[in-house]
């Protein structure tokens, strides 16, 4: 974990794709020390996806309320949440990034929706709260691989940049979008408080009259 103090920013680097229970349970004390300290200077928590590709897909105890805690920083705390896409996108990692307050993806990214249907339940919600459910469904079921510039005409990604070694490419980038911090912060609020909650509940069909 660093910090860009110029651009009052900490960065978590994920070096590794999916989560664990370790990972997640890093994240949640991150989530909850800038909630208790009502972020105590921080204005950008960035999740720096260094390491894309597969990983595991099914989400460990804890995903769930720490996806959650994420979604809602943004209404809690001055914080905005960014998901830094460097490589591969998929299964666990999409669905987080997917409700961050924004994505942000470097040229060699790419956006895969592979994966079991009930695995990929929190990405589905996620899409389709932000473009519909039906072109959600279209996605998933075409298994595509969406480069940068196809996820950001499809409002997936708010923007895309060029590859950047380190941190240099995420220090650039909150330089020029600390100018426009307030009105950010206030849509990203805006656009949270009127999303409905995911229920990631397992389904137990035996459970199904």
């Amino acid at each position: 974990m660093n910090c860009l103090e110029a651009q009052g920013a900490l960065v978590v680097r994920k070096s590794q794709a999916g989560f664990d229970p370790a990972s997640v349970a890093g994240i949640g004390e991150v989530l909850r020390g800038l909630t208790a300290n009502r972020a105590d200077g921080v204005r950008f928590l960035v999740f720096d996806f260094a390491q894309g590709g597969p990983g595991p897909t099914r989400a460990p105890d804890g995903f769930a309320d720490m996806v959650a805690a994420t979604a809602d920083l943004i209404v809690d705390t001055p914080v905005i949440t960014l998901a830094w896409a460097r490589g591969l996108m998929s299964g666990l990692d999409f669905d987080f990034a997917m409700n961050c307050s924004a994505v942000v993806a470097e040229q060699p990214a790419g956006f895969s929706f592979a994966g079991e249907p009930f695995d990929l339940l929190g990405l589905y919600a996620a899409l389709g709260r932000k473009i519909g459910f039906a072109r959600a469904e279209r996605l998933i079921e075409s298994d595509l691989l969406l480069s940068p510039q196809e996820a950001r005409d499809l409002l997936l990604v708010r923007d895309v940049v060029a590859a950047s070694p380190d941190q240099d490419g995420i220090a650039a980038y909150l330089a020029q979008f600390e100018r426009r911090y307030n009105a950010s912060h206030a849509i990203f609020r805006a656009q949270r408080m009127a999303e409905p909650p995911i229920d990631r509940r397992p389904l137990i069909l035996g459970e199904i009259a």
